[in-house]
């Protein structure tokens, strides 16, 4: 982490970043830098209510730094205490007079049938409620709109009870959001990350992909934009790992009858730098190229690597999910991949998504985005968790999209 030299660093303690409070103040008795650590142990309720205490208190839990200690150190507890990892439910409506008008986040500790109303928001008026699968970093949450030629963004977070609509950012030719939410681990700063296409042949082959960002929490509140990407990027979920985006491309191969047009490929978007580059495919990725794969939601984060989720049927009959997974960069800079571990599914599914590692190195999955299944990797045995659909009791949902929390 970096110091800030003026005005106060990111990961300067506290005490050091503010005057004392004046003499008889009521809460001067208690040292700056004891407070910000008993804050820090409670839950999130009782922090929200502690900042009407005194404005330096308030100033203390709005402070970035003070948002990634206190997640880290509920991550930490959570698994001192061995209990399952937290999620964030965002139940989607499959009725539209049930679907339009809110947007709603329910907790879930992950055992049990009931969940928790986090945060819900009435929308405003012509705001669409079809969302893609959400994304989250630092505690926020991000929701783009999945209608087309619909730009509209939402990020959330559900601890706060905040919540703010993006202005829309400049049109695709195709009406696809392609977005990604990620944080400078340098400064703690999140930003939203938009690819949208000016013009793309039919080969796929002749294109243009700009790029912009949008700062949260400061900055002059508009889309900036950065260097174009080199490829055409893919309207897949686009997770974050240790300062980079990564989404699934689609990269020039030569033209029929020699080729298909396109290989696939995986980009990096570095969001300090606000530069791209490309990033080491899977093995299985290659393989994959003539089968139905599609670019569907094959990336995600893995216990903090990034992680490729490769669907396929064996010679023998049996589905199963291959999850490949990749740190950042080893230590001479170059990232290599490697077979985690082969998951036997009951049936094939649509979408299978792992979100979470709990403390004995079990992988939750999310399978066709309405069941939880738990992966023993020691027994190498598939366990069903709960149906979301038919087990989960929340207010009317029909369908739910899991994110770990």
């Amino acid at each position: 982490m970096e110091n800030q030299r003026e005005g106060g660093g990111y990961d300067e303690p506290w005490s050091k970043r503010r005057r004392r409070n004046p003499a008889g103040a009521t809460m001067a008795d208690i040292p700056d830098d004891v407070a910000e650590q008993i804050l820090l142990r409670l839950p999130v309720k009782s922090i929200l209510r502690f900042r009407s205490v005194c404005r330096s208190w308030r100033a203390m839990v709005a402070d970035p730094r003070f948002v990634r200690l206190q997640l880290h150190h509920s991550t930490a507890a959570r698994r001192r205490r061995r209990r399952p990892p937290s999620m964030i439910v965002m139940p989607c409506w499959s009725v539209t007079d049930q679907r339009m008008g809110a947007v709603s986040f329910f907790h879930y500790q992950g055992h049990g049938a009931a969940a928790e109303l986090a945060h819900e928001e009435a929308l405003p008026l012509g705001v669409a409620a079809d969302w893609n699968l959400p994304l989250h970093c630092n505690g926020l949450v991000m929701v783009s709109s999945e209608m087309y030629s619909s730009d509209q963004i939402i990020v959330c977070n559900p601890a706060t009870r905040e919540l703010a609509e993006l202005p829309v950012g400049t049109p695709d030719l195709f009406g696809i959001q392609k977005v990604g939410l990620g944080a400078d681990p340098s400064t703690g700063e999140v930003k939203v990350v938009r690819c949208f296409i000016r013009h793309c042949d039919y080969t796929k082959t002749d294109y243009s992909v700009g790029c912009e960002v949008f700062p949260l929490g400061g900055g002059s509140g508009a889309w900036r934009p950065v260097a174009d990407s080199p490829y055409l990027v893919m309207p897949s979920p686009s997770p974050c790992i240790l300062g980079a985006i990564y989404w699934n491309a689609a990269l020039p191969s030569p033209p029929p009858p020699a080729g298909s047009g396109t290989a696939r490929g995986i980009l990096r978007f570095d969001v300090r730098a606000e530069e791209f580059s490309l990033f080491p495919i899977p093995p299985c990725m290659k393989a994959a190229l003539e089968d139905d794969e599609g670019f569907g939601p094959a990336l995600t984060e893995l216990a903090g690597k990034l992680c490729y989720v490769h669907k396929h049927v064996s010679d023998a009959g049996v589905a199963a999910a291959q999850l490949w997974t990749a740190s950042a960069a080893d230590d001479d800079g170059a990232a290599r991949w490697s077979l985690h571990c082969t998951v036997e599914l009951y049936h094939p599914a649509l979408a299978v998504r792992p979100f979470a590692v709990d403390y004995q190195g079990g992988i939750f999955l999310n399978a066709n985005f309405t069941c939880i299944f738990r992966y023993d990797t020691e027994r190498q045995v598939l366990e069903r968790e709960v149906g979301m659909n038919q087990v989960v009791q929340y207010r009317e949902s029909l369908l739910t999209i899991m994110q770990s929390n």
